[in-house]
């Protein structure tokens, strides 16, 4: 018998929402070597910790396989209200009339999560095939990430 199983997880990660550095270069002698800021090791482990919590209250005990349509990934990114901001701007914000068009860009926090589920939620990020990220003005910064797929039954994989 052929069948998928429908898999999501939802979490949110609060604070700030973050992106993805640039890898930062350092020549030590004849040789260069590349590293990532410690900032942004920092908030993929934030998201590590979040998915891998997901992971087990759904009771789902290894990574995603997903079938062949792969995996989607939906990132609400809720960004602070700017103190400068007129309290009539702050009222449109907060019904999503006014949205924030500033740093960290949109691809950047994607990546940013996309890297920190590999090995967490599935095996490498190939297999995300679909992706909505939207940001939002909010007094609680956070970071809603929901994931789905489906995934062919342990007798189908066999």
């Amino acid at each position: 018998m052929t069948g998928l199983e429908d898999r999501k997880i939802t979490f949110i990660v609060p604070g700030e929402v973050k992106g993805q550095g640039r890898p930062r270069a350092v020549i030590r002698g004849s040789h260069a070597s590349v590293y990532e800021r410690d900032e942004d090791k920092s908030y993929k482990g934030l998201i590590q910790l979040y998915a891998s919590e997901a992971m087990q209250r759904k009771g789902y005990t290894g990574l995603a396989k997903p079938a062949a349509d792969g995996i989607s990934v939906e990132l609400l990114c809720f960004v602070k209200i700017p103190k400068s901001m007129p309290k009539k701007s702050i009222e449109k914000a907060l019904r999503g009339e006014i949205c924030p068009m500033r740093k960290p860009d949109l691809d950047n926090i994607l990546k940013a999560a996309l890297d920190a589920m590999d090995a967490v939620v599935y095996k490498d990020d190939k297999d995300v095939t679909k992706t909505c990220v939207c940001r939002y003005y909010s007094d609680r910064p956070r970071l809603s990430v929901r994931v789905t797929w489906r995934e062919k039954e342990e007798e189908d994989r066999k």
